[in-house]
C-alpha cells in the first residue's frame, strides 16, 4: 500500500489467504476428535471461502478502478491542494485542477495564475517548487502545470493573491 502497487497489495493478500487456510486446516484437525462435530471441517472450510471471495472482490473492485482511471478520493485531492496552496507563494490562482491515479503513477494538471508582467523565470520557479512538494508527498507523480497571466483569473480554486484583509471601517462614536 505505502508503494501504491496493486500487484504487492494482491500477493499479500493471497498470502494471507493461504495463512488463513493453513490455520482453519490446523484447527480443523486438532478441534475435531476433541469436540466430536465432524461438520467443524465444512464449517471452518466455509469461513474461508466467504474470506477468499471476499479479498477476490477486493482485488477486483480496485483492479477495475485502476483501469477505469477514477480520481482519487476526497482525503487525496485535499491533500493535493493543501501543497499546492502551500507552495504557490507568488502566483495569484490555481483553478482546473484534475487528477488520477493509475497504479503508483499520479497525473495531475492544473492551471497556475500568475501576475501578468511576472518573468517567464519567476513562474517557472514556482512551478518547480510545487512540482517538488507534489513529488516528495505523493511519490512518482507526472504534473503539468499550465501557467496563465492575471487576466483569466477565474477566482476560483487555491486563491493566493491578493490575500483577503479584514474590512477597515470607520466608527464615528470613536473617530476624535
Amino acid at each position: 500500500r505505502a508503494r501504491r502497487s496493486p500487484a504487492l497489495v494482491a500477493g499479500g493478500q493471497h498470502v494471507l489467504s493461504d495463512v488463513w487456510t493453513g490455520v482453519a486446516l490446523v484447527a480443523g484437525v486438532a478441534l475435531i476428535p476433541v469436540t466430536g462435530w465432524a461438520r467443524l471441517d465444512s464449517v471452518l472450510a466455509g469461513l474461508v471461502a466467504v474470506n477468499v471471495l471476499r479479498v477476490g472482490w477486493d482485488v477486483m473492485r480496485e483492479s477495475i478502478a485502476g483501469l477505469m482511471d477514477q480520481a482519487p478520493g476526497r482525503e487525496t485531492l485535499e491533500q493535493i491542494q493543501d501543497i499546492i496552496a502551500a507552495n504557490g507563494e507568488g502566483a495569484i490562482e490555481a483553478h482546473d485542477i484534475r487528477t488520477r491515479i493509475v497504479g503508483a503513477m499520479t497525473f495531475l494538471d492544473f492551471h497556475l495564475v500568475v501576475p501578468g508582467g511576472m518573468s517567464v523565470h519567476q513562474a517557472h520557479d514556482i512551478c518547480d517548487r510545487i512540482e517538488a512538494a507534489l513529488r516528495a508527498h505523493m511519490g512518482s507523480t507526472l504534473v503539468h502545470i499550465h501557467v496563465e497571466p492575471d487576466n483569466l483569473a477565474k477566482h476560483e480554486g487555491i486563491v493566493f493573491w491578493p490575500r483577503p484583509t479584514a474590512p477597515t471601517v470607520a466608527n464615528p462614536k470613536h473617530s476624535a
